[in-house]
């Protein structure tokens, strides 16, 4: 039994919503119309009984009240005339009679003999107003009264009501009532389609459009519900999702986009710097290494020992400026004092650098203590001066660079200004992948692996404004690290 209830159960919650909704409301119309139906039958025949009974007793009144000078007399005639008359005033009487004392009748609207039993079907004390017994007749029930005449002593005024007539009228009633019933139910089921319409379908809308979203268009909106209903609402929040899932799937592509972007710039800086390195141990290395070897060839050859001398002298300085070649461009390459942990150092070395090389003017605010700070950490803000000084010194136009480096509540604080063109922001950065600039997008990569804050400010001839924030979170043990000064 329990399984078999969870069945229906599972069929019932697996049919559309919208059968559910019609299916319910069909179930409520119809249990309340058989309510309605059964409490009316129920209520309307005891009162109904109640009117006829009410009917049959005015009448007897009426009689008993007449009847006692017409027994005094012994005029049956008269006696008779009352009974016909009142028998033709109601159409639910179907008989009266009159018996006296002796249960003898006197008259009667029968016209022969009473039908057998009819006699003693219903007997009334001379205490009581009158007395109603229901009899099963032939022709249906009847309800039999019999009222006293002057307390029995004359004798007793049957009538019987027959409630064929109150049957019929309860039975178009009930036909009434049922036929009105059904029109409500019809409405009614026409009002839970429309309700269930108007629930299915913001949902039924919205399953479409997984379909649509599952083939990889974000780009479809489901048509606006005009009914500010929750259904309506709904809707709304699912296209704002859409819409939020259609902007992060572009910003992921733009993303990926740039990154293989910034890969591929990478990759190109990485040749270019072996080219360079391969140019410069060429041009300089190379060279000072065969002048070296040429120079001890000849000391070998040296006729005397002073002279031996001499050319030893110029093989060490040309040694030494092997050295410093080498040196320079391992500078070049990495600065030691990252090595070291000194970043303000480094940053000003590369200012400075760039001051003479570009001719801009540097303004320069470095703390000179930082406490303790990753050599990774330390490296990527290097790197990024040098990224942001490399794109002002290509497309600013600036003749004044303000670099602050700061540590303030367990922050490293990087803000570099420059006074150039400016450029608008949200312009650029929309267009970055077409124009194949990676510069801006490289520092916020750096910042993001570093775990820190990126924002860039700037507008057409007023110049533009980078701040970086690297958390405290990224600051490690003094003993894993060297320390440095500014």
């Amino acid at each position: 039994m329990r399984l078999w209830v969870m069945r229906l159960a599972r069929s019932f919650l697996g049919i559309s919503l919208r059968s559910k909704i019609i299916g319910l409301v069909v179930s409520l119309l119809l249990l309340l119309s058989v309510t309605v139906l059964i409490q009316t039958e129920r209520s309307i025949s005891p009162f109904m009984n109640q009117q006829l009974d009410a009917q049959g007793i005015a009448t007897g009144k009426y009689i008993t009240d007449r009847s006692p000078e017409y027994i005094y007399r012994g005029d049956l005639f008269k006696l008779y005339t009352l009974i016909r008359d009142a028998r033709e005033s109601n159409e639910n009487i179907r008989y009266i009679f009159i018996i006296d004392a002796d249960e003898t009748v006197l008259v009667d609207t029968f016209g022969n003999a009473l039908p057998y039993g009819l006699l003693n079907a219903n007997q009334v004390k001379p205490s009581e107003a009158y007395h109603v017994n229901v009899i099963h007749t032939e022709e249906g029930l009847v309800r039999d009264i019999a009222l006293p005449i002057s307390d029995g002593k004359l004798g007793t005024v049957r009538i019987g009501m027959s409630v064929q007539g109150i049957t019929q009228a309860k039975s178009k009633m009930l036909i009434s009532l049922a036929l009105a019933t059904l029109l409500f139910m019809f409405l009614g089921l026409v009002l839970a389609y429309l309700l269930a319409h108007l629930l299915s379908t913001p949902y039924r809308r919205m399953f479409e459009a997984t379909k649509v979203y599952a083939s990889g268009d974000l780009s479809y909106r489901i048509p606006e519900w005009s009914i500010q209903d929750e259904g309506g609402q709904l809707t709304q929040a699912f296209n704002l999702m859409i819409e939020s899932m259609e902007k992060s799937a572009l910003e992921i592509k733009e993303l990926s986009n740039m990154r293989q972007g910034l890969a591929k710039k990478l990759m190109q800086v990485q040749e270019e710097e072996r080219s360079h390195l391969a140019r410069e141990l060429h041009d300089e290395t190379s060279q000072s290494l065969a002048s070296l070897r040429l120079g001890l060839k000849y000391t070998e050859k040296a006729p005397t020992l002073e002279e031996a001398k001499v050319r030893l002298i110029e093989v060490r300085n040309l040694l030494d400026q092997t050295f410093d070649g080498i040196r320079r461009l391992i500078i070049v390459l990495r600065p030691s004092v990252l090595e070291e942990g000194e970043l303000g150092q480094a940053v000003k070395r590369y200012a400075q650098e760039f001051e003479e090389r570009y001719g801009i003017n540097m303004d320069l605010e470095i703390d000179d203590d930082f406490g303790t700070l990753t050599g990774e950490v330390a490296s990527s803000l290097y790197r990024i001066v040098q990224e942001a000084l490399t794109n002002i010194a290509r497309h600013a136009q600036a003749k004044q660079v303000s670099i602050v480096l700061t540590y303030n509540l367990g922050e490293v604080n990087l803000t570099i200004e420059d006074n150039g063109k400016g450029f608008n922001v949200p312009e650029v950065l929309a267009q970055r992948v077409a124009n194949r600039k990676f510069g801006l997008f490289g520092i916020q990569e750096r910042v993001v692996v570093l775990g820190g804050s990126f924002q860039i400010e700037s507008a057409l001839g007023q110049g533009t404004t980078i701040y970086v924030k690297v958390p405290e979170g990224l600051r490690v043990d003094a003993e894993n690290i060297c320390p440095f000064s500014g």
